[in-house]
């Protein structure tokens, strides 16, 4: 895995088709010579190219169960809201982590209770501070804001990520209980939170010691579900922001405890079109936050979770329905005792990714630029993708960056090759200089 992104390539498998040029948000695939590759400082791990690639081409390298067993003294799992809704409400939140016990981990958290709490942090935030805000909990959004909308990075609520958020506490607290440094690891829905384990978004490093898929332990857990018992006394419950697995679950948990006007959007397409109309002052003032997650219907439609997404909102509703009869019957409601545990400020200040597009130093940079418009005036427009860039004028600046050739357009190559088919017209009905001065002398004989 690069440190950069956390998608890769399987060279062998890829067929050169460009569904994955044309689905990435970023326009960070381009396909030479029948082969893509991915430019690393415009990927930021959303998988749509996963999701596109009908060879299998792209995937992501996560850690392994067997590994991570060989190699960590005390491997300690974070368990996400949406993971639970790759299993059927009836069957127990506590026979699952019991199940990941068993696999070898020493202990189990849920990132929902540190969701409650930055719920809670983020209501704070928000009524003691004036202005429109954005979550950071979606690792994906954040990066597209800081290469595409830099404008926007002021509204990225400076406070940590819920996963974050759990790992420094369970670091912390088992330094000081157990005396014990663990090694900590997230069950992920998706590459975007592997990266976040290299590349920490808002802070020096993260408290996260790797990333495990979901795909590459569920038939694990789920197996060894049947042979698990619990025992009466053991707490059932788990937190009502377990919600936040899905689309508008921390807008959902924010509006049940304050009136407070909020937008949720999932997907990358619909996450760029609401971007797009914020940076152009199109979205009322009046709406305070935006709950932005790359996924569609949330972190549920992560690419690495296992059972379908139309599923998975059905499991995750149904759970969410038991925990909100059980607290409704014993009076429960989400603990705020625990908040002071929980260091929620982000330690550096979110900086946009300062990428130069055409050349780093500025006077090649006004050069090209120049270049780059006349190469769009020549190129048909038709973004077809057919080159092997996304549109016209991202072919246009590999062209002039010398990352491809006009003839790689199909159209342009099609224009070259009929201008030399005159040529060759013309050439075939010329006579050599020899046979025509010899003409010439037959005819005024």
């Amino acid at each position: 895995m690069t440190k950069k992104h956390s998608v890769l390539l399987k060279e062998e498998k890829c067929e050169g088709c460009t569904n994955c040029v044309k689905g990435c948000p970023t326009k960070a695939i381009r396909v030479h010579q029948g082969k893509a590759w991915i430019k690393e400082d415009l990927c930021i791990d959303c998988a749509e190219c996963i999701r596109a690639c009908e060879y299998h081409a792209k995937y992501t390298k996560t850690d392994q169960l067997d590994q991570i067993m060989e190699s960590s003294e005390y491997p300690v799992l974070l368990i996400p809201p949406s993971f639970y809704s790759q299993f059927s409400a009836g069957i127990p939140a506590q026979k699952i982590k019991k199940s990941i016990i068993n696999l070898g981990f020493e202990a189990v958290f849920d990132v929902a209770d540190a969701a409650a709490a930055l719920s809670r942090k983020t209501l704070d935030f928000l009524n003691n501070n004036s202005g429109n805000y954005i979550s950071t909990s979606c690792p994906v959004i954040v990066r597209l804001i800081k290469l595409q909308y830099p404008d926007l990075i002021e509204m990225l609520i400076p406070l940590k990520s819920p996963v974050e958020l759990i790992a420094e506490r369970v670091e912390r607290k088992l330094k000081e209980e157990k005396n014990i440094d663990p090694d900590i690891f997230f069950l992920t829905p998706c590459p975007a939170k592997l990266t976040t384990v290299k590349r920490a978004i808002g802070q020096n490093k993260s408290f996260l010691t790797g990333a495990i898929g979901v795909e590459n332990i569920y038939q694990k857990i789920y197996e060894s579900l049947a042979d698990i018992e619990l025992e009466e006394k053991e707490d059932q419950l788990i937190s009502l922001a377990t919600i936040w697995g899905s689309e508008g679950g921390e807008e959902g948990i924010l509006r049940s405890w304050q009136e407070l006007n909020t937008l949720s959007v999932s997907g990358i397409k619909k996450a760029k079109k609401l971007l797009n109309e914020i940076e152009r002052n199109n979205i009322p003032e009046a709406i305070r936050y935006f709950e932005i997650t790359s996924c569609v219907d949330g972190c549920i439609g992560g690419v690495l979770n296992v059972i379908n997404p139309f599923q998975a909102q059905f499991n995750l509703e149904e759970r969410i329905k038991k925990i909100r009869q059980i607290t409704q019957e014993h009076n429960l409601v989400l603990k705020k005792e625990d908040d002071e545990f929980y260091n929620f400020a982000l330690s550096q200040k979110i900086t946009a990714d300062n990428i130069s597009k055409l050349d780093s130093n500025f006077k090649k940079a006004m050069q090209k630029l120049e270049q780059l418009q006349k190469e769009i005036d020549i190129l048909p427009g038709l973004d077809c993708a057919a080159c092997g860039a996304p549109d016209c004028k991202t072919f246009a600046e590999d062209v002039i960056n010398e990352r491809a050739s006009r003839t790689d357009c199909i159209f342009m190559l099609r224009k070259q090759l009929s201008r030399l088919a005159d040529d060759l017209s013309i050439l075939a009905n010329e006579l050599p200089p020899v046979m025509a001065s010899k003409k010439e002398e037959a005819d005024d004989s």
